[in-house]
């Protein structure tokens, strides 16, 4: 697809398909730089997709946490048969979504502490906003790195398209059951009323799936969304009783026995630190023992005199010559 939405936003090549929008990166040529573009199915302002959609934009203009995908614009586009479609214009994450991580395998420990705790934090965010995702699953979490030299992934929380407000009215159908069966709470399953503990449980089956490799509630749509409401995910004793705890806790069928997500982030950050004190950084091979100096203390070579622990460069003997 290659439409200028907008008089501004060019689009190029597709970058994922949902039941209601595909995604494409495009160029924004009023600023020069790359962005990603939800274009919406068409629909009618009396339709559930409608009003997903509406919530979605409501919703992301109000946001802002670095967890969270970046809303830059939205707006109303007419195609060649006269159709129109909403579209939202938000940053591009230039990476992969955990569902295609996941596909090779389960995660480090301490990877999926930091992953947990960053995306804890930002539905703490969003939850203090009044917000429920109602969707958590590893095709909405982006995965990235901060840079070229980025030392680990980053997630970003996406596609808001069934969350709602706390309290307020639903997106959907009354009684209608939303969100993605694998990862669905029980009182989603079974089309209660949610709040924000439903994401908490939804968190701690993506997490146990990081850590295992495996599902917790795997098979078609009506079979994995009902057995959550027989029994509790399987939680290996082999993750050790911290892991344990806490993944059967957050997974617990009674949601008021479920930890808030700033408590489970709490957590997560302190296993991850005690993953980090445990696999001490490697000496740098660049710092090696000093000169004579009857001590055993190491310095830091970085060329041809010593001042305390900083060895400064002695000046060449000649300038370069350049042919």
């Amino acid at each position: 697809m290659d439409v200028l939405l907008a008089d501004r936003y060019q689009t190029a090549e597709l970058i994922g398909v949902g039941g209601a929008a595909s995604v494409y990166r495009a160029v924004d040529r009023n600023l020069g730089r790359d962005v990603a573009v939800k274009i919406f199915n068409p629909t009618t302002s009396d339709d559930d997709d409608y009003r997903r959609q509406h919530t979605e934009t409501m919703l992301l203009s109000t946001l802002n946490h670095p967890g969270l995908v970046t809303l830059h614009d939205a707006g109303i586009h007419e195609d060649g048969e006269g159709r129109t479609t909403g579209f939202l214009v938000m940053e591009l994450v230039d990476g992969e979504d955990l569902r295609h991580l996941l596909k090779r395998g389960a995660l480090p420990a301490e990877d999926v502490a930091q992953l947990g705790a960053d995306l804890a934090d930002a539905l703490a965010y969003i939850h203090a906003e009044g917000v429920v995702h109602r969707d958590v699953k590893p095709a909405n979490i982006l995965m990235f790195h901060s840079g070229d030299n980025g030392t680990r992934l980053y997630p970003k929380l996406t596609d808001f398209g069934i969350a709602r407000m706390v309290d307020a009215t639903m997106a959907t159908a009354v009684g209608a059951t939303i969100g993605t069966a694998n990862y669905l709470s029980p009182e989603q399953a079974k089309g209660d009323p949610l709040n924000e503990r439903s994401d908490i449980y939804s968190l701690g089956l993506v997490l146990l799936e990081c850590l295992t490799g495996e599902k917790a509630f795997p098979g078609p749509i009506v079979e994995a969304a009902l057995a959550r409401l027989l029994r509790d995910p399987d939680v290996p004793d082999s993750l050790g009783p911290d892991w344990s705890d806490l993944l059967r806790r957050m997974t617990a069928r009674d949601p008021a026995r479920r930890p808030h997500a700033h408590d489970v982030a709490l957590q997560l950050r302190s296993y991850a630190d005690e993953q980090f004190d445990a696999h001490p950084v490697a000496q740098d091979p660049t710092r090696v023992a000093g000169p004579a100096t009857g001590t055993d203390e190491t310095e830091i070579v970085t060329g041809g005199v010593f001042t305390g622990n900083v060895r400064i460069p002695e000046p060449p003997d000649r300038a370069p010559s350049i042919s």
